[in-house]
């Protein structure tokens, strides 16, 4: 006769056994399952509820093949017991494992994992910028240093330091169109509006003091008008025109003042900057330095005026004037031209999602077919 407390230990082994085991395979699956999802979103995250269900079934099933089924008793040697193999074990438990390993992977395939695609940025109202370029003659000159020149390779000519800005302020936009004019006794497009930056950089690159063959001087009204036909048929709600000159306007068909008006009747705002040089900051072997200085003075009145007539066709349009004498300053004008004209944004914003469920799918139907296999053709059990 079996002690009492014998029996109590015997029932409590038998559920305390498919309890562990389950919870073994729980920590193995979710082991699996960390790096199957790691880095995905689940589209229906409420269907992991069922794994409720599929704990209660994985213990009942485990609890229903430790009771056995029909068995047929017959006499064995003394002090010879039968033991659990691990080919009897695997026999016992394969089908009920494939189908369990068959729902749970059914389950996680229901929930649809994704993965984050392309991320498409908030719908943005861009702003329309014609970058107009003067490419006269007085371009070449070179007057343009560095903060603190020590060597003539740290001047500059207006043309390159124009050039150089102007491709940092491409590269700091990102929704705008752009374009580029160029100027110097007459106006011509030199790239139309456009949100190809790269192309935009390669026609800048081809743009060179004097590109205007047969026209000389200074046109600064035409400019803002060719600039101001092609902004005017634009969808944007801001548009602007960044002048770069260096001098007073004295050619041309159309009045600077009178450009000026045309632009603001269109809404666009001209802002300008006079590139004037650093002419006291030249290094001393700067060929022709002393030239340099005299034209400068001899040349100081006309920039006065030019400085003016371009204070007075940005307040015309509401924008600001500058005046730039070296790179730094030439490179803060434009960071300030940036914080001013801003791309407005809104708030929604779209991702795209890829399911990547159909992996769980094929891993759940193959545990389907394992199982059928298992029970009917490899462990086969016989009553």
């Amino acid at each position: 006769m079996q002690p009492k407390g014998g029996k109590k230990m015997k029932r409590l082994t038998k559920y305390l056994r498919p309890f562990f085991t389950i919870l073994l395979c729980l920590v193995c699956l979710n082991v699996c399952v960390f790096f199957i999802l790691k880095g995905k979103t689940l589209a229906n995250p409420k269907i992991l509820y069922l794994l409720i269900g599929w704990l209660f079934i994985a213990f009942w099933g485990f609890t229903l093949k430790e009771k056995g089924g029909a068995s047929v008793k017959y006499p064995l040697p003394q002090k010879i017991s039968l033991k659990d193999t691990f080919s009897a074990t695997l026999a016992r438990y394969f089908s009920l494992i494939c189908v369990l390993l068959c729902l749970f992977f059914g389950i996680l395939a229901l929930a649809r994992p994704q993965k984050e695609g392309k991320t498409q940025p908030p719908p943005a109202q861009g702003i329309d910028i014609m970058l107009t370029l003067d490419v006269s003659g007085s371009m070449d000159i070179r007057d343009f240093v560095t903060s603190r020149p020590k060597s003539v390779d740290e001047v500059y000519n207006r043309m390159a330091a124009a050039k150089e800005t102007v491709e940092n302020f491409i590269s700091a936009r990102t929704s705008d169109r752009i374009g580029i004019v160029v100027f110097s006794g007459a106006a011509m497009l030199q790239c139309p509006l456009t949100l190809d930056y790269f192309a935009l950089k390669e026609y800048l690159s081809y743009v060179y003091v004097d590109m205007l063959k047969g026209v000389n001087g200074t046109a600064v009204g035409d400019a803002i008008a060719v600039s101001t036909q092609h902004l005017k048929e634009g969808i944007a709600k801001s548009k602007i025109i960044i002048l770069v000159t260096d001098g007073e306007s004295n050619s041309g068909t159309v009045d600077p003042i009178a450009a000026a008006k045309a632009a603001a009747t269109y809404g666009i705002k001209v802002y300008t900057i006079l590139m004037s040089g650093d002419i006291k900051n030249l290094p001393y072997n700067v060929p022709k330095r002393d030239a340099l200085l005299a034209a400068y003075k001899e040349n100081l009145p006309n920039m006065i005026q030019a400085k003016n007539t371009l204070k007075e066709i940005s307040a015309i349009t509401g924008a600001q004037a500058y005046t730039a004498a070296n790179t730094a300053e030439l490179n803060g004008i434009y960071a300030q031209i940036n914080a001013l004209e801003k791309t407005t944004y809104q708030e929604s914003k779209k991702i795209d999602y890829e399911d990547a469920y159909q992996f769980l799918l094929w891993v759940s139907l193959i545990f389907a077919l394992l199982a059928f296999l298992g029970g009917k053709f490899i462990f086969i059990k016989i009553p």
